[in-house]
């Protein structure tokens, strides 16, 4: 490797960690609900980097791509001198591959492969002592900066989030980049590595610098930001330069870039990075542990859809406790060589939030699937295209099938053909999916009498299937099923509420000062609460949100709705308004539309199924964040209900249905779904 080779490298790296580097900061100020609620974006921390991207990307002269701003920031970025001078950058990114090189060099993959080779994996270790300085005195003087980082759209997309599970599915330069740099770096060394261990590191290092890097910068931040945080908000200052020289008029979002301007700041938001899954680690360690024995703990983590990764976020949120059922799913895999563990419960006890937290405990290796009635994700052909594409990326069979066969979403047949394949490369471990809301599913889009999603009857040795859906018949399997009544366990679920209650009070002054100012005890207001839940975790959410919200500013603990019926009626009751609202019909009209809907739907065609103006529509759209989900699509934000829950309650309000929609001639006019903003 030539010496301008290796400064290349050094260049790429050093750019593709300034854009890591700032793109926390940035999708910590756009997720900003005060920021998102004046752009009309949805206002959640785990918005996409599609989503933040696009939001920037529409505040600049000539409406930009989003992806296409990415790659012009991070093209910016990289050829920045400022950047390449700094020494504080370098040295953070130095000592991410030295911890990546010690780290590989006491596994016990790597000492088995040095073995075999005669060879000692101290010799990596001793390299590994001497990266940071090594790194630090690679000249990059001259060097040629038209070569570009050539970030791909879908790691611009995991780069650019506010949720820290996406930035951990990030990867660097390619493992040949990599690997020319350990034979560099070896030779200067007089060392010399077998190629197979050079091309065991170089994986290493292409699957986890980024996570290793932001580890970097998370333990500096944690002790106050002394030597990285200056060089953070450097790179948040440069980078909010380019954005101004790329003509960005959105005030509301340059004040919020702005904000994010002090030390103190950017080590908030480096430490924030991955709390959100801290609390299910280190509440269900021992569990972790366990599921993980079945799982190859070196293996990439599968390629999760946008979709089911934001439901997996959303879920997560504070998720507390379920330890009895991941005691029952471990001692499923543990005495069974194949089969379906099938979660089986009422709506609203937290059925998605488990399967979220299995697929957070199973670190993301597992094949992983979320049905939602109000994101449109309902049909068997999107299981199997979802479920086939992470096997054959996540198993490396891409050249033997670089497209899925014409058929394969027809049935299950080329699923089972893969099935075969895959768990014959799983070895000694198990290829686990994890399905939920099987209940969702519209069985009306399959042939008469097979499987919902068509499930296979037959396993192979090694795979499983853990899935949920609610108590009522559903076509499945029926050989190497193991059913889970959630509904048994009402003292361990009241537990579970009540632990739940307690954190979200302990982390919330506001919880805590609407419990004071009605002269109640916490376990008071604990037990109260937990009772009028009916242990429904959907309405713990809801109504501790509105609490924190001001929503019941004016009521007493006894005047909270007691169960989720009694909360959905009052919330219709505050949506709807009084008698003599001039916009009552039309809130009614809306309304319908939305409850039938199974996609999210645009302002603009709303109006148009109202046969109302968008002005109009949107005055009462603004009045319904608590249980309007939004997501920008295409450059346009669309509506959907937030739970299925809610939808059913609509669905049978006879207010709802008086309205004089009429849905099946939408449908007949043939409005298409991408041009006019999802059609019922």
């Amino acid at each position: 490797m030539s010496l301008v080779d290796l400064a290349n490298t050094k260049v790429r790296v050093l750019g593709w960690s300034a854009v890591m580097g700032v793109a926390p900061m940035i999708a910590s100020a756009i997720a900003n609900p005060a920021v998102t609620a004046a752009l009309g974006v949805m206002a959640n921390p785990a918005v996409g980097g599609i989503s933040i991207l696009a939001t920037i990307a529409g505040g600049i002269a000539g409406n930009m791509a989003a992806n296409d701003l990415g790659n012009l920031i991070a093209e910016k970025l990289g050829k920045n001198p400022n950047i390449l001078d700094n020494r504080d950058l370098i040295e953070a990114a130095g000592e991410a591959i030295a911890y990546i090189l010690k780290d590989v060099a006491s596994s016990d993959e790597l000492i088995a492969i040095a073995l075999s080779k005669n060879s000692s994996a101290r010799d990596l270790d001793r390299l590994a002592e001497k990266t940071p300085e090594y790194w630090l005195n690679i000249n990059t003087e001259g060097v040629d900066l038209s070569r570009g980082l050539n970030i791909s759209e879908d790691q611009l997309t995991l780069i650019f989030s506010a949720d820290a599970a996406e930035f951990d599915r990030v990867t660097g330069l390619t493992p040949e980049d990599w690997a020319r740099f350990i034979g560099e770096f070896a030779a200067s060394e007089g060392k010399s590595f077998d190629a197979e261990i050079v091309e065991f590191v170089a994986q290493r290092l292409y699957e986890t610098f980024p996570k290793a890097y932001r580890e970097v910068l998370k333990q500096d931040a944690a002790k106050g930001g002394e030597k990285f945080a200056a060089m953070l908000l450097n790179l948040h200052q440069i980078a909010l330069a380019d954005l101004k020289d790329l003509k960005l008029q959105n005030r509301e979002i340059i004040d919020k870039l702005e904000a994010v301007a002090t030390k103190q700041q950017i080590c908030q938001v480096m430490a924030k990075l991955g709390a959100i899954e801290i609390g299910i680690r280190s509440d269900l360690a021992q569990i972790r542990a366990l599921l993980q024995r079945y799982i190859d703990p070196a293996a990439p983590s599968l390629p999760i859809s946008l979709k089911s990764e934001t439901i997996i976020q959303d879920r997560i949120k504070d998720f507390t406790g379920r330890k009895f059922v991941f005691e029952a799913i471990n001692e499923f895999l543990n005495k069974n060589r194949k089969g379906y563990f099938v979660l089986q419960a009422e709506p609203g006890v937290g059925k998605s939030a488990i399967m979220a937290a299995c697929v957070v405990l199973l670190k993301r290796r597992c094949v992983t699937h979320f049905n939602s009635q109000p994101d449109g994700i309902v049909s068997a052909k999107t299981f199997l295209e979802n479920a086939c594409i992470q096997l054959i990326e996540g198993f490396n069979l891409k050249e033997k099938y670089p497209r899925l066969p014409e058929n394969a979403l027809e049935n299950g047949n080329f699923l089972g053909r893969l099935l075969g394949e895959v768990s014959a490369k799983v070895g000694g471990k198990k290829l686990i999916f994890v399905v939920d809301a099987l209940d969702e599913v519209d069985l009306k889009e399959q042939s008469s009498g097979s499987n919902v999603l068509y499930l296979p009857n037959d396993l192979p040795d090694n795979v499983y299937f853990i899935v949920s859906k609610r108590p009522e018949f559903l076509p499945m399997p029926a050989a190497n099923r193991t059913v889970f009544d959630l509904m048994k366990y009402d003292g361990k679920s009241l537990e579970d509420v009540e632990a739940y209650l307690r954190k979200r009070t302990e982390r919330s002054e506001l919880i805590q000062d609407w419990i004071k100012g009605r002269n109640l005890q916490r376990e008071e207001f604990v037990t109260a609460v937990a009772q009028k839940s009916e242990k429904k975790f959907i309405y713990l959410r809801h109504v501790l949100d509105e609490i924190e919200g001001g929503t019941y500013n004016d009521v007493n603990l006894n005047d909270l709705p007691a169960g989720l019926e009694e909360y959905y009626q009052k919330h219709w009751v505050q949506m709807i308004g009084h008698e003599d609202d001039p916009l009552l019909e039309l809130k009614v009209n809306i309304i319908y539309v939305l409850s039938k809907a199974h996609e999210p739907v645009a302002r603009r065609w709303i109006a148009k199924s109202v046969r109302e103006t968008d002005f109009k529509v949107q005055q009462v759209l603004k009045k319904w964040d608590s249980f309007l989900r939004q997501e920008q699509v295409n450059g346009e934000i669309r509506y959907n209900i937030y739970h299925n829950t809610f939808r059913e309650f609509l669905e049978k309000d006879e207010t709802v249905q008086s309205a004089g929609v009429n849905v099946e001639e939408l449908n007949r006019q043939g409005i298409n779904n991408r041009l006019e903003g999802a059609p019922i």
